[in-house]
């Protein structure tokens, strides 16, 4: 367990590509099911209920999944699919769960620093998906961050659409 958390802390630091994760389904499984959960505890409290927060976060991690497996499959690189998959889930979850207390920290007040350090997680997290998907298509780092930047964009504007936020 140690050993796989050090693989996604460096991968998170961009020192391990995806190709240095284990390739299982079964590990690909249980990341995108804590992945969710996450994503869960991130959002349910904007969202009416756990069920409308449940369906938002297994459609982001749904999407995502489907958009890689699409991206690698129209340039006949599906056999990546396995560790790519689960670096994205991996690297999201980590980095969720650095979200979580800042998530917190933002509600309050006097919270501009927790806003400001949540958008520099925001941004690397980007970073880190365009890692991913430079050596996941074998691209620059550049092209990678750009295609995981206009990736965030239209998962964001979608998700919102189909689960707008009602206050």
């Amino acid at each position: 367990m140690k050993t796989l958390l050090n693989h996604f802390v460096d991968l998170c630091l961009l020192r391990k590509g995806p190709q240095d994760m284990p390739f299982s389904p079964q590990l690909l499984v249980v990341i995108t099911l804590l992945n969710i959960l996450v994503g869960l505890v991130m959002i349910v409290d904007v969202r009416t209920g756990v069920l409308s927060a449940l369906a938002e976060s297994l459609f982001d991690s749904g999407l995502m999944l489907v958009a890689l497996y699409f991206a690698l499959q129209s340039q006949n690189r599906r056999a990546r699919f396995m560790q790519a998959a689960t670096a994205l889930m991996g690297s999201g979850l980590l980095l969720g769960l650095l979200a979580l207390p800042l998530i917190s920290w933002s509600r309050n007040p006097d919270s501009a620093m927790a806003g400001l350090l949540l958008l520099i997680l925001i941004l690397w997290s980007m970073v880190v998906m365009g890692h991913i998907l430079r050596h996941t298509f074998e691209i620059g780092l550049a092209i990678g961050v750009g295609l995981a930047f206009v990736y965030t964009l239209l998962s964001w504007n979608l998700t919102l659409i189909l689960f707008p936020v009602v206050n």
